[in-house]
């Protein structure tokens, strides 16, 4: 482990033949702003505002590509997982003059899709037509995984 530029580099157990490294980004938390009661006039360093949970159901291509890094770099994902759930079509300059050519539906990459409902047909795609590759049909059953518990609701306050 050493430190650079205000990460941390970690060394991690290699995957699939490759070195393993995980970039940390170091930065102080922010300290909690005392909020006044209005019931006893203290102040508490707990406000009453839930932690907004990530709508997996509602994220448009441009919004899913972002939090894929996000995954990847907290170590949620490999790179091998992040790189399926980060790939987005519709993000390709080329996207109508090739694919959406051939389907005759130009991209919308600001259209929110349900990436569950996505993977979950992914999945099965996967299983019925690539059942004897083992990493493939594992890697996308670990995304679908990782989404689902993304898309369970949470009630932490901060």
């Amino acid at each position: 482990m050493r430190i650079d530029g205000g990460l941390v580099i970690v060394d991690r157990p290699a995957t699939e033949g490759r070195p393993g490294r995980a970039l940390v980004p170091v930065r102080a938390a922010p300290l909690p702003v005392p909020a006044e009661s209005a019931e006893t006039g203290s102040t508490a360093a707990v406000s009453r505002e839930p932690v907004r949970a990530i709508d997996v159901r509602h994220l448009t291509p441009r919004e899913m590509s972002d939090m894929s890094m996000d995954l990847y770099v907290a170590g949620v994902l490999s790179y091998e997982e992040y790189a399926l759930l980060a790939f987005q079509p519709e993000l390709h300059p080329d996207y109508d003059r090739t694919v959406g050519a051939l389907t005759g539906e130009p991209a919308e990459p600001d259209k929110p899709r349900d990436y569950v409902r996505e993977w979950e047909d992914r999945l099965d795609f996967e299983r019925s037509h690539n059942a004897d590759n083992e990493v493939v049909v594992d890697r996308t059953r670990r995304i679908l995984s990782v989404l689902r518990r993304l898309d369970q609701p949470t009630d932490v306050m901060v």
